[in-house]
């Protein structure tokens, strides 16, 4: 499993405790967690981890390639990966129903399972990456209401703020021409 993560993403914090526990749970069975991160400041990282303790793997890559690869366009992205190394599954955002989701894709392919399509969770299946602003580069833009948990009304409508904070900041983007008006 590899899991894109950022300090300054609340879903994250209730991420990391969930995929620790799941990896103790399946360690003996093979399951092995990765947590990557984009960012570059040290002291951020450093600060989040020191107040969110895990067991699993923590990596780094500052140079944000592995997101690039990875199209990695909302945090936290988890990638369900097979015995070969394959994507099986997606899951964007830390709410609980996509921890569920991703709890019941880990034990059907630890079983010898295969995923049905469209197992995974993805914040919006058209949501693409169209400006020079990166997912894990939107930390001065974090705040609150950014969280994708919620009910589905709630989690839209949050998602709208957040896609017209992005327009805001340039690049136009598909919510605005850049002014903050939207």
């Amino acid at each position: 499993m590899l899991d894109f993560w950022a300090s300054w993403c609340i879903p994250c914090r209730t991420s990391f405790p969930f995929l620790d526990a799941l990896q103790a749970r399946h360690e003996s069975q093979g399951l092995r967690v990765v947590g990557l991160t984009l960012e570059d400041n040290e002291d951020a990282i450093n600060a989040f981890l020191d107040s969110v303790l895990v067991r699993f793997t923590i990596v780094r890559d500052p140079t944000g390639h592995a997101g690039d690869v990875f199209n990695v366009v909302a945090m936290p992205t988890t990638f369900l990966l097979d015995r070969e190394g394959r994507i099986a599954a997606r899951f964007e955002g830390g709410d609980r129903r996509t921890h569920a989701s991703l709890e019941s894709a880990v034990s059907t392919l630890l079983s010898g399972g295969t995923l049905a399509a469209g197992e995974d969770v993805r914040v919006s299946r058209n949501l693409e990456a169209t400006s020079s602003l990166k997912a894990w580069q939107r930390g001065y833009l974090a705040d609150p209401i950014m969280s994708l948990d919620g009910d589905a009304l709630t989690r839209m409508l949050r998602e709208h703020i957040h896609a017209s904070k992005e327009g805001s900041a340039g690049d136009g983007g598909p919510s605005g021409g850049g002014c903050g008006c939207n």
